[in-house]
């Protein structure tokens, strides 16, 4: 029975070094200052600040990895998340956008910033302080009502 789980834990630990060697995309595409959502609508300062603190992550090419997104399994889902982040709505990429869909976006931003959404559960888990207050949530919705008029 000991030598049992001795096998199965040297089994856990080779299986985690694999893992490690499975590679992850983690680059930060080079961002044109003038495509990125603050160049092309004017954002107040604190709108900036929650998506600086709560959004950019996932959602602009200006990610900041964590230091579990080195480490597999993690970096798999960091990673993923990430990216499906960025194929979703890219901060960065703004100006690239037609004027209908960054309006579009606009109306999402409120909508699930209002329904909790987002921050994304597991990044507010991580990140305790990104998780808006109701002041920063109703500055969010009145700014991107201003920003579609």
């Amino acid at each position: 029975m000991r030598l049992r789980l001795k096998q199965i834990a040297v089994a856990i630990v080779v299986l985690f070094i694999a893992m490690q060697l499975v590679p992850v995309d983690r680059r930060n595409p080079v961002v044109d200052p003038a495509q990125t959502i603050y160049a092309i609508t004017p954002v107040p300062p604190g709108v900036r600040s929650l998506f600086d603190s709560s959004c950019n992550d996932c959602h602009s090419n200006e990610t900041r990895w964590p230091w579990y997104a080195h480490l597999s399994p993690a970096s798999w889902i960091v990673a993923h998340d990430v990216h499906q982040g960025r194929r979703e709505m890219n901060f960065s990429e703004w100006g690239t956008y037609p004027p209908e869909k960054r309006e579009d976006k606009l109306e999402e931003i409120c909508e699930q910033v209002v329904n909790g959404d987002m921050p994304e559960g597991k990044y507010a888990f991580f990140h305790r302080k990104s998780k808006p207050t109701q002041r920063q949530r109703d500055a969010v919705c009145k700014w991107t009502e201003d920003a579609r008029q």
